[in-house]
């Protein structure tokens, strides 16, 4: 049994905070689909020729506020959806398509906005959970397998409560080298983070997209639901 869960002073300092959950098993992530590395690459084309002003755009603002209530700096450490869009939005920007579970988180992130991200549940542990950092926890940077770093106190932190094994940084920041989504992962958790007005249903449309394409492009079955204060965590068997 895994289970999932937001720490519920999270839930209580961010009232509109929704996190929409798929669960993916049976993942075929080999292999390489046209298709879907043309929908990538027309994304990230509208996305340079209809930028987002990441200033002003609520759907940028709302993260950015968020960081700095629990005291990091979105400027130095952007949310990791303002990262990709400020990166791809740059006139013949291009990005590498690494597997094709990590061009659909892409894709989501670009078109909707929002924060898409996932880990590898075989690489992970039994309880994964979006709480603030003790600051003893340990963080591996993605594409950094030698380097071990410790999460600021009070930062918030994505999880492995059996291990102290951080997933993610800042909330959204950036991944963990351990939990990684390669060709051979075959169980995933996605995340898809919606916070602000309309998070609920923002997060709810990427989340069921999110899931069609795993099933379309990897043959993967997939449990979907929203984690909120009315259902702060969620138990599935893998």
């Amino acid at each position: 049994m895994t289970e999932v869960r937001i720490h519920q002073k999270i839930l209580e300092e961010y009232p509109t905070f929704r996190r929409g959950i798929v669960v993916a098993t049976g993942i075929q992530n080999h292999g390489h689909s046209e298709k879907l590395e043309a929908m990538l690459n027309e994304a990230i084309a509208q996305a340079a020729q209809q930028a987002v002003d990441l200033k002003t755009d609520p759907r940028a603002l709302v993260w950015n506020e968020a960081h700095r209530q629990f005291g990091s700096n979105p400027n130095k450490f952007p949310p990791a959806h303002c990262a990709l869009l400020k990166r791809v939005q740059r006139p013949g920007a291009q990005i590498p398509l690494i597997n094709k579970v990590v061009a659909i988180m892409n894709y989501n992130s670009i078109i909707d906005v929002i924060p898409v991200g996932g880990d590898d549940v075989a690489k992970a542990g039994e309880t994964l959970e979006l709480r603030f950092a003790d600051g003893i926890e340990s963080f591996t940077p993605l594409g950094n397998p030698e380097t071990i770093e410790h999460p600021d106190p009070g930062e918030i932190i994505y999880v492995v409560t059996e291990s102290g094994e951080v997933m993610c940084r800042r909330w959204n920041w950036r991944n963990g080298h351990k939990t990684r989504i390669t060709e051979d992962t075959q169980i995933i958790v996605m995340n898809i983070d919606g916070l602000g007005e309309d998070s609920e249903d923002r997060a709810l449309a990427t989340r069921d997209r999110v899931a069609a394409m795993l099933q379309e492009f990897c043959q993967a079955h997939t449990l979907t639901t929203m984690l909120s204060s009315s259902q702060p965590s969620y138990d599935f068997d893998i």
